[in-house]
């Protein structure tokens, strides 16, 4: 019976701390006066969200590239669209360039348009027209092979996107009917 009792206080005593905790905790969130010339001290509490960079770009893209394309632009290729998921603005950049010429015997790269007989150059142009494949050079910013660079494609406002297109040139002597890879690291960071 004693043991009933003593547990029973116990659990009074318990309750009447836990809100007299409670009463204080919120009673010092509440507004107070202060007098004229006095002072207090007001306790801020922040937290720091974490920032979330999503972007999405595909991971293949095919490309023809021919001498018979009309213009400086000698390849062929799909729209490429890269999606923003990030409630930030990004950057998105291309860090490294993997080139595999080994379908093209006697081959080599080039970083820009002017290419030699057997050279070829790859890049990324903007789309300026909606659904068209760019015909010049101009704005295409060059792939590097096999060498660590830092190329900013686009950037990107909020759950923005942007649009590019695979652009390049090939010398008189590089061999038809072959292939090649490009492969290209992008990193995506807050702008």
């Amino acid at each position: 019976m004693k043991h009933k009792r003593f547990l029973s206080f116990l659990t009074v005593v318990l309750a009447a701390a836990l809100f007299s905790a409670s009463a204080f905790a919120a009673g010092s969130y509440q507004d107070k006066d202060l007098p004229l010339g006095s002072s207090s001290e007001v306790l801020m509490v922040g937290e720091i969200e974490p920032t979330l960079m999503s972007v999405t770009i595909p991971s293949y893209v095919p490309f023809h590239i021919s001498r018979s394309v009309e213009g400086e632009n000698k390849v062929i290729s799909p729209r490429v669209t890269i999606l923003s998921h990030s409630g930030v603005p990004v950057n998105v950049d291309v860090a490294y360039t993997t080139v595999n010429l080994n379908g093209l015997k006697g081959t080599t790269w080039s970083d820009g348009q002017n290419v030699g007989e057997n050279q070829i150059a790859i890049g990324f142009q903007p789309e300026t027209l909606s659904n068209q494949l760019p015909t010049t050079l101009g704005q295409t910013k060059w792939l590097q092979a096999n060498s660590p660079q830092y190329l900013n494609l686009t950037s990107l406002n909020p759950y923005g996107s942007s649009t590019l297109y695979v652009v390049g040139t090939l010398g008189a002597a590089v061999p038809e009917d072959s292939s090649f890879t490009v492969t290209p690291i992008f990193v995506v960071s807050k702008a």
